[in-house]
């Protein structure tokens, strides 16, 4: 799980106003806690930054669904993690929004991302926590016992070596390795989250 992109583009979801629910409702809650439509907004903002064409109000009504959807999942996740004891530090919070800063040529921008964002000081320390705590427990609890064994690695590699230019298997062996590593931990992710929606009271 990444924290949500700071630069927002609030002119397009100005122009798109009557696309989207007044900020502030619950677009959905998760066990009793609520996920707003300002915080779904926010996603979709990011998804959107930087784009030269606003998106069309098809494209807008999609983005905020899969916005809503990974929410829900983050928030599941980071109630398992909370279930585990998990507990992330301000220390931690301060060095990973420090570095999120540093990505900013100056202090200045990063003060009109922040203010584009719409994100308070606080807001943005609990969405930085919060995600360093689904971060970690993924990492150490979702994806403890997922491996990639060397029998796949040689399939993979004999199945595609066509495609893969024909360079030899130990030169891709690592390439390989780390892509069905990615592969594999989206998929326990995945599986994860959907055991966790079952028995989760979730309303929308």
């Amino acid at each position: 799980m990444r924290t949500r992109r700071l630069l927002a583009g609030l002119s397009v979801l100005g122009a798109l106003a009557g696309e989207v629910r007044a900020a502030g409702d619950v677009a959905a809650t998760v066990n009793g806690t609520p996920i707003t439509t300002t915080m779904v907004n926010q996603v979709v903002k990011g998804a959107i930054s930087g784009r030269a064409q606003a998106p069309g109000s098809d494209e807008i009504a999609k983005l905020s669904d899969a916005a809503l959807a990974s929410l829900i999942d983050l928030e599941l996740l980071a109630q398992a993690a909370q279930a585990r004891g998990i507990k992330i530090t301000d220390a931690q919070v301060d060095a990973e929004i420090a570095r999120q800063r540093a990505r900013f040529a100056s202090e200045q921008d990063y003060d009109k991302a922040m203010a584009a964002s719409g994100l308070s000081r606080d807001a943005l320390r609990a969405e930085t926590r919060k995600t360093l705590l689904v971060k970690q427990f993924v990492e150490t609890v979702v994806w403890k016992d997922v491996t990639v064994k060397p029998d796949a690695v040689r399939a993979y590699y004999e199945q595609n070596k066509a495609a893969l230019g024909g360079k030899s298997f130990d030169a891709l062996r690592p390439a390989i390795e780390r892509a069905l590593l990615e592969d594999a931990h989206r998929q326990a992710q995945q599986a994860y989250v959907a055991g966790l929606r079952k028995t989760a009271k979730i309303e929308q």
